[in-house]
């Protein structure tokens, strides 16, 4: 990629780390019991987590197309799904170890590495990619694909319940709609304030996805065994 950065998505980014890292200390102090706000059973809580995963996937899909833009090169694509592969593979073994019952296997790094692999062919059909998004979506409304066949082949091997799970469908669904936004670049007209602070953020992004759970669930475990 160029040195001339889009704004509008590592603010997008940056927006979207912010809100992940408020929405898991409130799952820590969940956890331990300091509070108990519905994430996962009220709407609201539901619509916040959906909004930060679109936040993260569609940036997905507007990078592979800027990517893309500026003459992608195969060696450095392979290059970002090794780092990307190592990083959920990090994240699956450093779960493993702390939650044996709950550990990450296909969490939203696995997806992003997944994804980019599928919707690397479809950079230059945005409006083909928006078809197969909405496809997607509306046959989620149907519980379809249905791969509770698969479930069941690998039950055995897997957790009962992930700590961090996030399936191919509906969540690719994102992905194709970024590759459409990076044509059409509506959030641009959105995002139009500007933060530096906060485009730094989001230009590190995976660095500070792979560590801010570490130092807040230590800090909010620290603070429990500390009351208790």
């Amino acid at each position: 990629m160029s040195n001339q950065r889009d704004s509008s998505l590592d603010l997008m980014r940056g927006i979207a780390i912010i809100m992940m890292i408020v929405f898991h200390f409130i799952y820590d102090l969940n956890s331990f019991e300091f509070t108990s706000i519905p994430l996962f059973t009220h709407w609201g809580g539901i619509a916040w987590r959906c909004l930060i995963v679109f936040l993260f996937l569609s940036a997905v899909g507007i990078s592979l197309v800027i990517a893309h833009s500026k003459n992608l090169k195969l060696r450095k694509f392979i290059k970002r799904l090794i780092y990307l592969g190592i990083a959920a593979l990090l994240v699956s073994a450093g779960t493993y170890l702390m939650f044996p019952d709950g550990w990450v296997y296909f969490g939203i790094l696995h997806l992003i590495w997944t994804s980019s692999l599928i919707a690397v062919a479809f950079v230059n059909l945005p409006k083909t990619s928006l078809l197969i998004a909405i496809i997607i979506l509306i046959a989620a409304v149907f519980d379809q694909p249905n791969l509770s066949i698969l479930s069941s082949i690998f039950e055995s091997y897997l957790p009962i319940g992930s700590v961090d799970y996030y399936p191919l469908f509906p969540w690719l669904s994102f992905v194709f709609i970024g590759i459409y936004l990076g044509h059409y670049p509506y959030y641009q007209k959105v995002i139009t304030f500007r933060a530096n602070w906060l485009e730094v953020i989001g230009q590190h992004a995976l660095i500070i996805y792979l560590t801010h759970q570490i130092i807040l669930f230590g800090l909010v475990s620290w603070a429990y065994y500390l009351l208790n």
